[in-house]
């Protein structure tokens, strides 16, 4: 009788051991969640490629600015190489839209009834100027210069109505299509300034010399 009871109380103490360790919260979890060396370096390589798939999401845009910023460069040097080139003259100058236009309200002040030579020698004239030492180096220099005064057209340019006779006379000077003057010629006229007279077109001295 007493060993049926000592029996009967070791299952029961067995069945209360089993029940309680089911009834642990947690316990399957902290099973599962056990690390091995092989987890744990897994782990560490994926944190590293998310680190750098994050690193290269943060460059990306650097990275496309400064592709954008030299395919911007290039194709500036090509623009200005192809402008530089397309005007090809003894003078090496080139204009922009802003100076043609107001070279073309001079030369129509100066000769708007003159053949087109003779456009094309005022156009000279301005150019010799422009290389010259004793000269400003700029368009607007040598157009505006007040000591000696050679185009006294400036103070009227605001009334030209330069027309496309005016522009293609320029345009034969900046392409190289015209060598009527000397380098060295600097003034015109309707009378000889100086002793030295290089042309005379229609109503026009052109001179060089001092």
């Amino acid at each position: 009788m007493k060993e049926r009871e000592k029996m009967t109380k070791k299952v029961l103490v067995a069945i209360l051991l089993v029940c309680l360790c089911g009834s642990v919260p947690g316990a399957s979890n902290m099973k599962q969640k056990s690390f091995t060396p092989e987890s744990n370096e897994h782990e560490t390589e994926t944190q590293k490629e998310e680190e750098e798939a994050r690193i290269t999401l943060c460059r990306e845009p650097q990275i496309q600015a400064s592709a954008a910023s030299i395919t911007a460069e290039a194709e500036t040097t090509v623009i200005v190489t192809n402008v530089l080139n397309m005007y090809q003259n003894r003078w090496n100058i080139y204009l922009t839209a802003d100076e043609i236009d107001l070279l073309a309200k001079i030369v129509w002040v100066e000769a708007c009834g003159e053949p087109s030579e003779g456009q094309e020698a005022v156009v000279e004239v301005v150019f010799n100027r422009m290389c010259s030492p004793d000269y400003p180096d700029t368009l607007y220099g040598v157009l505006s210069q007040d000591d000696p005064v050679q185009f006294c057209s400036w103070k009227l340019k605001d009334t030209a109505k330069p027309t496309e006779k005016e522009y293609q006379s320029i345009y034969r000077v900046l392409y190289g299509q015209t060598a009527i003057l000397r380098s060295d010629t600097v003034y015109f006229s309707t009378f000889a300034l100086t002793p030295q007279v290089d042309r005379k077109i229609c109503c026009h001295c052109f001179c060089y010399g001092r």
